[in-house]
C-alpha cells in the first residue's frame, strides 16, 4: 500500500543573529543562547558548543565535518498515528512517510568536531573519525551540495575519557534537536512551494526499485533505521516516503569520501528522479534497504539473494543499486546485480573506480560479475587531490591528517594535496549526487 507525503519548502536566503529564533519570508533569525538551551538535555559528554554560518560564494573550507542534517518538522500525521521526523532519534519510532512535513530549503545543520583519535572504544583501528573536508570554491566544490547551501555549523568540543558511543549519541541528538527547533519556526506560515509524493502504481508500467546498501560496522561507521543501527538487519522494504521523512539517519564518520550524510538520505537524488518518472515510464516500487560491507561471502550472497527475492515479490523489472563504502562493499553490490539478473530483473549499479593517478592504471573495479553490464561510474577514488589555499576556514583551525603515520596538521586555510580523495566529504559517494561528470572516455 502506498503512502502519500506532502513536503512544504521554506527557503532560507539569509541567516542573522537576533533576540530570539524566528523565520520570516526567507530570513532565519537565530539566537545562539536559545539553541544551546535546546541542545543542553543531550550534551552530557559535550564540553562546549558554538556556532558559525557559512554562506554560498565564500572562498572557504569547512573541516572536521561529521553529519549534515536537513532541518524538517512533521506538522500533520494520519489521525491514528503519532510520531515525528527522524523517528527513533528524539522521539518514539513511529512509522513515517505520510502526512505533511515542513523543510527549511537551501539550508543545513552541519556538525563539526575534531573527535578524539585515541578513543579505544571506536569500532576498530580503521574506523576512527577521519578529517572530512568541504572545499567551497573551484572544482572540488562539486563533490557535495553544501557549497551552495547556507550551513549553520555546530562546533563541538567533548569531555576527555568518554566513549566513542557517548560522543556519537550526544552530537547526533543535540544536532537533531536544534534542526527540529529551527524547522518548527515555519509552523503556521505559508510555504514557498510544496511537493506531493505518492507512488500508487499505474497499470502497464514496469516496476523499478532502489537498492540502498548502507554502511554499518559499529560506532563511527553506522547507519540507523528508526533509531537503531542496521548491523544485523535483513534486507527490508521501505516506502520511498519513509526515506524522505527521515527513517534512515547516517552515522559514517570514518570514511568521508564514501559518506552518505543524513541530508542526502532525505533528499536522495535517485529517489527524486524515480519519483519524477513514476507514472510516466515506470512504477517506483520502493526502496530495499540493506547493510553493505557484509562480513563474509556467505553473508554477502545471502543478502543479495534476499534483495533479489524481494524485488521479484514486488513485481520489479529493474533495480538501481547503490552502496555506501569501499572495496568490501562493492562485492555486495555486484552479487546483488548478479542475483537480480538471474531472476530476470535488469540491474544497474553505481560504483567508484580505482585507477591510480590518472584513473586508468591497474584494475579499475575491485570486483565485477558478467551480469553487471549497466554500470554508472562515480569517478576514480585514487586520483590525487590538490586543494588551493582559501581565505577562511570553518569547523576548526587545523587539519588532522595521516593518523596512521603519526599525524600531519597543516593550517586549515593552507594549500594541501592528498594521494587520494579519502578526506573529501562525499568525494567517492555513490548516492548519485556528484555534479562532476566524465569529459572523455
Amino acid at each position: 500500500m502506498s503512502m502519500k507525503l506532502t513536503r512544504r519548502y521554506y527557503p532560507v536566503r539569509e541567516v542573522e543573529e537576533g533576540d530570539k529564533c524566528s523565520y520570516n519570508d526567507g530570513l532565519l533569525t537565530v539566537n545562539y543562547d536559545e539553541l544551546i538551551e535546546v541542545a543542553k538535555p543531550h550534551c552530557k559528554n559535550i564540553s562546549k558548543l558554538w556556532f558559525e554560518v557559512y554562506r554560498p560564494g565564500e572562498n572557504a573550507r569547512i573541516i572536521h565535518v561529521l553529519d549534515t542534517i536537513q532541518p524538517m518538522i512533521k506538522v500533520e500525521t494520519p489521525l491514528d498515528w503519532g510520531g515525528g521526523e527522524y523517528p527513533g532519534i528524539l522521539n518514539y519510532p513511529y512509522t513515517v512517510g505520510s502526512g505533511v512535513s515542513n523543510l527549511l530549503d537551501g539550508f543545513s545543520v552541519m556538525q563539526c568536531s575534531a573527535l578524539p583519535w585515541d578513543e579505544s572504544s571506536a569500532s576498530s583501528g580503521l574506523l576512527y573519525p577521519r578529517d572530512a573536508i568541504i572545499q567551497t570554491t573551484g572544482f572540488y566544490k562539486n563533490y557535495t551540495p553544501f557549497a551552495d547551501t547556507i550551513n549553520l555549523i555546530l562546533n563541538f568540543e567533548v569531555y576527555d575519557d568518554k566513549s566513542a558511543s557517548e560522543y556519537d549519541n550526544d552530537i547526533r541528538k543535540s544536532s537533531m534537536a536544534i534542526a527540529e527547533h529551527l524547522a518548527g519556526l515555519t509552523v503556521g506560515k505559508k510555504a514557498a512551494r510544496e511537493e506531493v509524493f505518492d507512488n500508487t502504481p499505474v497499470e502497464g508500467l514496469p516496476g523499478v526499485a532502489l537498492v540502498w546498501m548502507c554502511q554499518n560496522q559499529g560506532v563511527y561507521a553506522n547507519t540507523l533505521l528508526y533509531g537503531e543501527p542496521i548491523d544485523d538487519i535483513v534486507p527490508t522494504l521501505l516506502e520511498p516516503n519513509e526515506m524522505l521523512d527521515g527513517a534512515v539517519v547516517g552515522g559514517n564518520l570514518a570514511w568521508p569520501t564514501f559518506k552518505i550524510p543524513t541530508w542526502i538520505h532525505v533528499n536522495g537524488p535517485i529517489i527524486m528522479e524515480l519519483y519524477k518518472r513514476h507514472g510516466v515510464d515506470l512504477n517506483f516500487r520502493g526502496v530495499i534497504l540493506a547493510r553493505s560491507h557484509q562480513p563474509s561471502n556467505w553473508h554477502k550472497d545471502r543478502c543479495a539473494q534476499l534483495i533479489a527475492k524481494i524485488a521479484d515479490q514486488i513485481d520489479c523489472q529493474g533495480l538501481i543499486i547503490q552502496w555506501e563504502g569501499g572495496g568490501n562493499a562493492a562485492i555486495d553490490g555486484m552479487l546483488t546485480a548478479q542475483n537480480a539478473e538471474r531472476r530476470g530483473i535488469k540491474a544497474s549499479l553505481l560504483t567508484f573506480e580505482f585507477g591510480g593517478k590518472d584513473g586508468t592504471e591497474g584494475q579499475l573495479l575491485v570486483d565485477d560479475v558478467a551480469e553487471a553490464d549497466a554500470i554508472v561510474t562515480t569517478g576514480s577514488w585514487e586520483r590525487p587531490v590538490y586543494l588551493e589555499a582559501v581565505e577562511k576556514v570553518y569547523g576548526g583551525t587545523t587539519l588532522r591528517l595521516d593518523r596512521e603515520s603519526g599525524g600531519f596538521f597543516p593550517e586549515g586555510t593552507s594549500a594541501v594535496d592528498f594521494r587520494t580523495n579519502v578526506h573529501m566529504y562525499m568525494g567517492g559517494n555513490q548516492s548519485g549526487y556528484s555534479r562532476i561528470t566524465a569529459h572523455a572516455y
